[in-house]
């Protein structure tokens, strides 16, 4: 038979001379329904080719269907190239289960967004576009019991109160990083990074400091600087190491790398003959840049998409993995010798 369309729960009871709530049953698998009357409908169905949507699905499960992705207020300007790849993954894992996405924008500081939506029941789960030390947003969601995941680590104190945690492993990532621009080189070194309350930039700087130690590097041959919020920030800091001899760069992330790129280019200095620079997180001003930049890379695109599908699963009842982590990979470009 074709289908008929814009088929409703009511026609399905009218049809069969069932009521609406043994419909919804039916539907949705749960509460009590005799074997034979579920099968009758679940045929009706099939043949009608009925495929609720997702208000009326919701309302029979008793859930929205809808997940929240809490963003920076930053992507407002769509600056952030990780955060647009790794959205970008998530609504396009989140249609593969049927579920729809809600834009949060909220930070550690700003969590008033977040609680309205939390107010208003619209989500069955979040999904936390970034971690730090002190974030307000693990706490009012553990506080009311909401399913969530991370992209990124949780803070050692939080660690398994978040149902899914994604990551890199940005810490082993950076150690194999760094070890492998530093050993054997000659020279001071320096490593410039932006806000060390991000959870993702610690790991960083773990793995670099580790490198240094296993090298048998001092400290005071490896100078850092952090907390570089932006560009006027970044360039003093670079002009301060340039004129104390430091000729090698290494920078936590490809923001920080453009803006250091920038300065050298106002200094005159050219990469790698004057002076080498490297990033921590790989991206496509890097690759295309004119030298091009080593780096290394880890998948934005893959962590959202992994984070959604596990937190997915989780909410569906279907094995998952509470603590995803990916891998990296490391690219010796031109910008080194």
């Amino acid at each position: 038979m074709n289908a008929k369309s814009n088929l409703t729960i009511d026609d399905i009871a009218r049809d069969l001379g069932v009521s609406k709530t043994t419909v919804s049953r039916a539907i949705s698998g749960k509460g009590r329904i005799g074997a034979a009357t579920r099968e009758r409908v679940q045929a009706y169905i099939r043949e009608h080719n009925y495929r609720p949507n997702a208000a009326a699905k919701g309302l029979a499960e008793s859930r929205t269907y809808n997940v929240a992705v809490v963003l920076p207020h930053s992507m407002i300007f769509l600056d952030q190239p990780f955060m647009r790849q790794s959205m970008s993954a998530i609504c396009e894992e989140a249609f593969l289960h049927d579920y729809n996405v809600m834009l949060c924008l909220a930070t550690y500081n700003q969590s008033d967004p977040l609680i309205r939506t939390l107010d208003c029941r619209k989500v069955d789960g979040v999904i936390l576009s970034r971690t730090t030390e002190n974030d307000s947003l693990i706490e009012i969601l553990t506080s009311r019991d909401i399913p969530f995941a991370t992209i990124g680590s949780l803070p050692a104190r939080y660690q398994g109160v978040a149902m899914v945690e994604a990551d890199h492993d940005q810490a082993m990532g950076c150690y194999d990083f760094s070890k492998a621009l530093l050993a054997g080189k000659e020279g001071k070194t320096a490593l410039l990074g932006n806000d060390l309350s991000y959870i993702v930039n610690q790991s960083r700087l773990s793995g670099f400091c580790r490198a240094c130690r296993e090298l048998d590097i001092p400290m005071e041959q490896t100078p850092i600087r952090i907390n570089l919020y932006d560009t006027n920030a970044c360039h003093q800091a670079v002009d301060t190491l340039l004129d104390a001899g430091i000729r090698r760069f290494i920078c936590m992330d490809d923001e920080i790398c453009m803006r250091t790129i920038a300065r050298l280019k106002e200094k005159g200095l050219r990469i790698p003959d004057d002076v080498e620079i490297a990033s921590m997180y790989d991206d496509h001003s890097l690759s295309s840049h004119e030298p091009s930049i080593t780096a290394v890379h880890f998948d934005a695109a893959e962590l959202g998409r992994v984070a959604c599908r596990e937190l997915l699963n989780a909410l569906n009842g279907l094995p998952y993995n509470p603590a995803p982590r990916l891998d990296y990979e490391i690219f010796i470009r031109e910008s080194t010798r």
